[in-house]
C-alpha cells in the first residue's frame, strides 16, 4: 500500500489518511505499527517489494491492495500499477479478475 501511494513520489495527504486510518483497523503489534509508519516516510521501493512475492495468489493481493491504497489518476500511479502487473507476472486475465472483484470499474 505504501509502495503504491508513494508511485507519483509523493505521499499525499489523502493518501496518508487513508493508511492511518486502515491501520487503526488493523490487530498489530507496536512493532508491526512502528515499522509501517517509518515505511511511510521512508517506502520500499516496488523491485525490493516484488522480489519477496513467491506465490501467484500473493502476487495478486499485493496487486489489490496496492490499487486499493490509492487513487489511480495520475500518468505515474497508471506506469507504476501497470510495472507492478508486469513485475508480478499477472495477466489481462488476472488484472480484469482483481478489478472485478474489488469492484472497481476503471479496467
Amino acid at each position: 500500500m505504501i509502495a503504491a501511494a508513494n508511485a507519483d513520489g509523493v505521499i499525499d495527504e489523502e493518501e496518508l489518511n487513508r493508511t492511518l486510518k486502515k491501520l487503526e483497523t488493523m490487530d498489530l503489534s507496536d512493532q508491526e505499527h512502528s515499522f509501517i509508519v517509518k515505511e511511510l516516510f521512508s517506502p520500499a521501493r516496488l523491485e525490493d517489494i516484488v522480489t519477496q512475492i513467491k506465490l501467484p495468489e500473493m502476487a495478486k493481493m499485493v496487486y489489490a491492495v496496492s490499487l486499493l491504497a490509492i487513487e489511480v489518476d495520475t500518468g505515474a500511479e497508471r506506469a507504476y500499477m501497470k510495472t507492478l502487473a508486469q513485475q508480478l507476472s499477472l495477466n489481462e486475465s488476472d488484472l480484469k479478475d482483481i478489478y472485478l472483484t474489488l469492484g472497481i470499474n476503471k479496467y
